[in-house]
């Protein structure tokens, strides 16, 4: 009986003294304001390294020290004096709860936005002067704001701590922001090779890219405007797809003929486009593929012999009604590549309505 006495009290003890331990811990550490307070001094001031300490377990399981030093390193960056030296911060309130902790700030930092304008102002100068390049204009706006008044804006940003084994850290979310900045990129790039296939006429591809990107972002403006003008593309292209086999080419040839009716003779091409369809068109384009001596296609040129426009003047500015004919004829002899065999063939590759 006597032993497990003992024993119960060693526990208790044991408890006693751990938990003792533990409230010294919490007095000796820094407290969530301080932490976050060494966190900021040195991340506005350019100390990446002793900023990167401050960060949580969970951002530096996403982001190295290599990796955020290569981010923030402005050491080239002739500006930096300027930045490091008027940068101020207040936090503002602090609200622990348990592990986790939030926190006010209010940042007042130089506002790059007035001296980027100032640094543009003088390289507009510059061009005209044929005065100094770019970096040197950087280094005497920045000498300027060194030894002047520089302009400042000030911003609220809430920051999040957590309470880690070694104390309190500055929880940034990197993977978050990680995953938002690849999502970025990703939606990028399916913008712009739905831009592409809607210039190649590979409308159906550009709709699915449209389609991912609003999967991504079903908010996204440029996506949806992009998806409903290829649609009507959609609709426009078939419409003329059908119409277009009424536009016939023909007597299609290469020959030579003087340019603007004087000079040398020059290699150009020629034929005859007749519509036989019902509807009165306002533009043809056919493009002219250059052929080698082994019938390859070396290159291309469109050409509209019908286009009715306020910029077009002669008789292509007239509509190709239903049953006219439309003879054309187009120098190629800056279009044609070097190794052209003096060989072509032609077909019409789009045509618009008259409305």
């Amino acid at each position: 009986m006597k032993n497990r006495i003992v024993i119960v009290l060693t526990a208790i003890l044991t408890a006693l003294l751990i938990s003792g331990c533990d409230k010294v811990n919490e007095l000796t550490q820094p407290s969530p304001e301080e932490v976050l307070k060494s966190y900021l001094d040195a991340s506005l001031k350019g100390r990446s390294e002793e900023a990167y300490s401050h960060v949580s377990s969970e951002d530096k399981a996403v982001k190295s020290l290599e990796e955020y030093k290569a981010e923030t390193d402005n050491k080239d960056n002739p500006f930096s004096t300027v930045l490091a030296s008027n940068v101020s911060f207040k936090v503002l309130k602090v609200s622990k709860a348990g592990s986790t902790a939030n926190a006010d700030v209010e940042i007042t930092l130089p506002d790059m936005g007035v001296m980027l304008k100032d640094l543009m102002g003088a390289a507009f100068a510059s061009a005209f002067s044929g005065g100094k390049d770019n970096a040197e204009l950087e280094k005497t706006i920045a000498k300027k704001y060194e030894n002047g008044d520089v302009p400042t804006t000030t911003k609220n940003k809430e920051y999040h701590l957590l309470k880690e084994n070694e104390g309190w850290k500055v929880f940034l979310d990197w993977k978050a922001k990680k995953a938002a900045k690849e999502k970025d990129q990703k939606i990028a790039a399916l913008l712009a090779d739905a831009k592409e296939l809607r210039k190649s006429k590979k409308l159906y591809g550009a709709v699915k890219k449209y389609e991912e990107v609003l999967t991504l972002n079903s908010e996204m403006v440029e996506a949806k405007d992009g998806l409903k003008k290829t649609n009507q593309e959609i609709i426009s292209y078939e419409e003329k797809q059908a119409y277009i086999k009424n536009v016939i080419l023909k007597d299609f040839k290469v020959s030579e003929g003087k340019k603007y009716g004087f000079g040398d003779p020059v290699p150009g091409v020629f034929g005859t486009i007749v519509n036989k369809g019902d509807k009165s068109l306002k533009r043809v384009e056919i493009t002219v593929y250059f052929l080698d001596k082994n019938g390859t296609v070396i290159g291309e040129k469109d050409f509209n012999p019908v286009l009715v426009s306020k910029y077009s003047f002669g008789d292509d500015n007239k509509p190709l009604k239903p049953n006219y004919v439309k003879d054309f004829g187009y120098s190629v002899e800056d279009s044609a590549p070097s190794s052209w065999s003096k060989k072509a063939k032609a077909r019409i590759t789009d045509i618009e309505f008259e409305k």
